[in-house]
Order: structure tokens, then C-alpha cells, then sequence
């Protein structure tokens, strides 16, 4: 062998002699493999604030007036009144006031079934006479808020155009107890009450069977 060929292996290996025995690369220096690895942090929860925008509120459903087991109420246009009982309670006046609508015919024709009586809204009603409540509702959109009372001898009572009704049917209640307080609900133009009394099912005038001829209560 050659004196450079060898000068040249002697070289080679000089310089393999200096080199590590596991050489690292740039990617991997310096790296902690105990170290946790960083987990990027989760974006903060947005809190969303409602405003009135996006309220929508619920509409609230119309009354639903569930009556079972009751005669229809209809008003009675016929004439035909009922001889006045003489087993009739004694029937107060349900509201102070005037009458401004009075029993029978009326100028265009019709039947007042009743008297009206103005009273200031919120005036409480009263019952005419002990009795049971037998209808409490609105359901008869012309008589607004409508009690009907069932009395003793097959008489019953009629309440009609109040502003809220405070019982219901089923209920007992006693002469002069308030049912009610007076509004201008149905298809009046002012405050009133609409007061009928019946004989079974004939309307009678309820000037014949009020124990005054005024108002008292």
C-alpha cells in the first residue's frame, strides 16, 4: 500500500475517533421530554345578556269556562210574563242605583228581560237572596262576566256586565254576600249591572218581587 494511502486512512480514522457515538439532530436538542407538554387554554365562555329584543313572551291564553250539566241561559223575547209567587224569597237589590234600562219593551222593539242599573265600576254586587251559584263565567259575550243563583219556590237570578266575579259555580252563598263587583264587560257603553229574576224559566220584573223600591244596599 501506498505511503498516501495509508496517510490517508489514518486520517479517517483520527477524525471518526473525535466524533459522539449518538449524534442529535437540530430538532431534538435541548428537549425536555418530562416536561408537560402546554395545552393551549380554552376560550372563556361568553355570557350572553338577554335584552328586551329578545324576549318574547308568551301569550296568554284566553279563559277557557268549562259548564257542565247547565241550561243554556238565553235571553226570553216573549211578552209573556209570570204571575208574581207568593212563595218567592224576598229579593234585596244587588247594587244602589239608578235604573236606567227598566223591564219590557224597549224603543227598538226588543225585551229588557231585566233592569240595568248604573253603578260606579268596582261597586260590589250582591246576592238578591240565598241561593246557589249555578253559572259563573263570560261565556255569553253580550252579558259580559254572568252569575246565575238558583233560588228557593224555582227562582233564579241573574247578574250580568261585571267587571270581575269573585265565586264560582257550586258555590253557596248568602243574601247580601258579594259575588262580584261592577264593570262594563258585554256590549254596554257604561258601567252597570243588568238584573234579571225568573220564575223557572219566564222572566218577571224584578220591581215586583225587590223588598223596596229603592236601592238599600
Amino acid at each position: 500500500m501506498s505511503p498516501k494511502i495509508l496517510a490517508a486512512l489514518a486520517l479517517a480514522v483520527a477524525v471518526a475517533g473525535c466524533m459522539p457515538d449518538s449524534p442529535r439532530t437540530a430538532l431534538d436538542w435541548g428537549v425536555n421530554t418530562k416536561k408537560p407538554q402546554h395545552v393551549a387554554s380554552k376560550a372563556r365562555a361568553k355570557t350572553y345578556v338577554y335584552e328586551e329584543k329578545d324576549i318574547r313572551p308568551t301569550p296568554r291564553p284566553s279563559p277557557n269556562y268549562v259548564t257542565r250539566n247547565v241550561t243554556p241561559y238565553s235571553p226570553v223575547t216573549s211578552q209573556a210574563l209570570a204571575p208574581v209567587s207568593g212563595n218567592a224569597p224576598a229579593f234585596a237589590w244587588p247594587v244602589s242605583g239608578r235604573v236606567i234600562a227598566d223591564f219590557g219593551a224597549t224603543a227598538d222593539g226588543g225585551h229588557n228581560d231585566g233592569i240595568n242599573i248604573a253603578a260606579a265600576e268596582g261597586t260590589p254586587i250582591r246576592a238578591a237572596a240565598s241561593g246557589s251559584v249555578t253559572y259563573a263565567g263570560d261565556e255569553l259575550k253580550n252579558y259580559g262576566n254572568l252569575v246565575l243563583i238558583k233560588h228557593a219556590g224555582g227562582f233564579t237570578t241573574a247578574y250580568a256586565h261585571a267587571d270581575r266575579l269573585v265565586v264560582s259555580r257550586g258555590d253557596f252563598v248568602a243574601k247580601g254576600q258579594v259575588i262580584g263587583y261592577a264593570g262594563q264587560t258585554g256590549d254596554v257603553s257604561q258601567p252597570q249591572l243588568h238584573f234579571e229574576i225568573r220564575s223557572g224559566t219566564a222572566p218577571v220584573n224584578p220591581r215586583s218581587y225587590l223588598t223596596s223600591t229603592t236601592a238599600l244596599n
